[in-house]
């Protein structure tokens, strides 16, 4: 990257303040912006599905908004003429796209799901996964943003599944609004990448709409993981539950945002979140932030975050059946990721996220 045409910027801004000594109300980056657009390549396009270009479509939903900061979306908006992808009619085959990562780039991605249909759309990023001994990549810088619109009634599941290498940065950003009786699954899943900033903002607009996350990641080596997770609950009788698992190990930083806000007139409403960490290392550096903002009296909403070792009791379990300390951490390690990936509608690329752990952990020993 080119440090003479680098910006620093704030990004993963919480959506309110919490104390500042604990460091954890923004993350700054220092990037060359000059990306050039890189929407990947479809395996093949389902029956049902459009494609289109631009960054706008024609709905009744509001525009969703950015977790990654105003200014972090525009510079990576204004990099890409933008791809849409409507969803015309429900379609049981699942889009997959995939992103190759070998130069600084821009995706800017419209996922519209047109009132009563239903899809399935896997993401996948990968790129500069190794390089000849003794020869060092450049780092690369990934820009995303993909919004989704769900009109009423609309059922979506997106995957997203990074599997980058040591040198790429990531900012990825995905921005939900849902109409009435709308239901969005996202499932995340982090494991390459040195600095990766990965987050998300719905908004439940619509009655009885609904958001699931389910987020997987695995910090090793010096990797940075900032998360910044946001619901908005407008609508009445809205849900949500957010899911992140993960572990921290070596030297790795990972911060964690999850703010649910209960809006005035979003009555009936619920909330859950619920993040942990397996710390691995003491030089790990890990911190959480789960919020709940209540402006209405009549919902439900509970949330908490764990940090914490594996503890004596599973440790003499695994012993008791033949498996070390260092074998248990890497199960337990997996499972996080695997369980998560388990929802993810094809095989092929769940084998893939299995050889990457795989691979991973034999070139760390």
């Amino acid at each position: 990257m080119d440090k003479t045409r680098e910006k620093t910027i704030d990004i993963n801004p919480i959506p309110y303040l919490t104390w500042t000594w604990l460091k954890i109300n923004k993350d700054s980056v220092s990037y060359d912006f000059s990306l050039s657009e890189n929407n990947g390549i479809e395996n093949r396009l389902p029956e049902g599905i459009s494609t289109g270009t631009g960054k706008t479509v024609k709905t009744e939903l509001p525009e969703p908004e950015p977790s990654i900061g105003k200014e972090a979306a525009k510079l990576i908006s204004d990099s890409a003429a933008g791809k849409i992808y409507t969803i015309e009619k429900t379609t049981s085959e699942p889009l997959i796209i995939r992103i190759k990562l070998d130069s600084n780039s821009a995706t800017h991605q419209i996922i519209h799901a047109k009132a009563g249909t239903s899809a399935n759309i896997i993401i996948v990023y990968d790129g500069w996964l190794s390089s000849p001994e003794g020869v060092s990549k450049p780092q690369v810088l990934s820009g995303v943003i993909t919004k989704v619109y769900a009109e009423d009634d609309a059922k979506l599941h997106i995957s997203k599944v990074q599997l980058c290498g040591k040198n790429v940065n990531q900012i990825d950003d995905t921005q939900v609004v849902c109409g009435e009786r709308a239901k969005v699954t996202l499932t995340q899943i982090e494991l390459g990448g040195a600095h990766i900033n990965a987050g998300f903002h719905a908004t439940l607009e619509g009655y009885q709409s609904s958001f699931y996350s389910d987020t997987a990641y695995i910090c090793q080596g010096n990797q940075y993981l900032d998360m910044n997770q946001v619901v908005v609950h407008k609508g009445k009788k809205t849900v949500c539950d957010m899911k992140t698992h993960g572990t921290a190990k070596d030297e790795t930083t990972k911060t964690y945002r999850g703010t649910i806000d209960m809006r005035r007139g979003c009555a009936g409403s619920v909330g859950n979140e619920i993040e942990t960490t397996l710390l691995l290392s003491p030089k790990a550096v890990v911190k959480a932030a789960p919020i709940i903002l209540c402006g209405e009296e009549d919902i439900a909403a509970e949330h908490g975050s764990t940090i914490g070792k594996l503890s004596n009791e599973m440790l003499f379990y695994m012993n008791s059946r033949g498996i070390d300390q260092k074998t248990a951490e890497e199960l337990l390690t997996n499972a996080k990721v695997t369980a998560a990936a388990s929802a993810i509608e094809d095989e092929n690329i769940r084998e893939e996220i299995d050889k990457w752990i795989a691979s991973s952990q034999s070139s760390s020993q």
